[in-house]
């Protein structure tokens, strides 16, 4: 019976020792997971960071876009303003006649004075 109780302290010992190996080994596996999980909270935190500078960087050059219209709508107005300017050159034109004075200019007299019939056009 010697034999057996050695052969019982002998495999107590070994489950021990098993059991010691699989805790540490549990232990390190769950200080390993524990960095992955901290380490991906991380690379969440700068993504989200990273997501809310996009987002700002895209709404503080949305105007840029629109410069191109702008500059269409530009060029627009100045066709247009040239035009009213010709348009007024010609009615200014046809406003002073060939001598260069206004009709205005020409019938205007003193105050209470009649105009004259050389002077009316």
């Amino acid at each position: 019976m010697l034999e057996h109780d050695n052969t019982s302290a002998t495999i107590t010992r070994w489950w021990i020792l098993t059991l010691g190996v699989g805790a540490v080994v549990i232990g390190v596996v769950a200080a390993l997971l524990l960095r992955i999980i901290r380490a991906a909270n991380s690379i969440d935190r700068y993504a989200a960071d990273i997501w809310d500078a996009g987002q700002a960087i895209a709404r503080n050059t949305a105007a840029i876009w629109q410069l191109g219209q702008t500059n269409a709508v530009a060029g627009q107005i100045l066709a247009t303003a040239q035009s009213i300017d010709g348009h007024a050159a010609a009615i200014d034109q046809a406003l002073t006649g060939a001598n260069g004075v206004a009709p205005s200019e020409a019938t205007a007299a003193e105050p209470g004075a009649t105009p004259t019939p050389s002077s009316a056009q």
